[in-house]
């Protein structure tokens, strides 16, 4: 394993600048309702937007297969799209913006990312 050099962190320190990083609005939003560590009352927005898609794209499918009218077929791509490409755009910019805070939050306090992981599992 890696050394860890943090000894000349202080929670105090730590603390200070997390709290001076906050994440924002948007990176707090994706991430109750769309991360892995999802609280189970805060998972009906993931899940009604899984239904949807699964909805959409058979919908589709059967269309294809039936080979349907086009109007039929783009009346379920639409949807699809749009909320494939939206729920792509909300988690890519949370997942850019928190890289992009944590590195702030590093550089403050001249540690690695292996480093942040462990201050953050010691102190949060």
């Amino acid at each position: 394993m890696n050394y860890l050099n943090i000894d000349h962190i202080s929670k105090e320190e730590f603390l200070e600048a997390y709290n001076k990083n906050k994440p924002n609005n948007w990176i707090i939003y994706a991430f109750r309702y769309f991360s892995k560590n999802t609280a189970q009352e805060d998972k009906w927005l993931s899940r009604i937007i899984q239904i949807l898609l699964i909805i959409f794209y058979i919908i589709g499918f059967i269309g294809a297969i039936f080979m349907l009218n086009r109007i039929y077929l783009i009346l379920a791509l639409i949807p699809f799209a749009f909320i494939l490409i939206n729920t792509g755009i909300l988690m890519t910019g949370a997942l850019i913006m928190n890289n992009l805070r944590i590195r702030k939050i590093r550089k403050i306090l001249g540690i690695t990312k292996q480093e942040y992981n462990y201050l953050v599992i010691l102190y949060l």
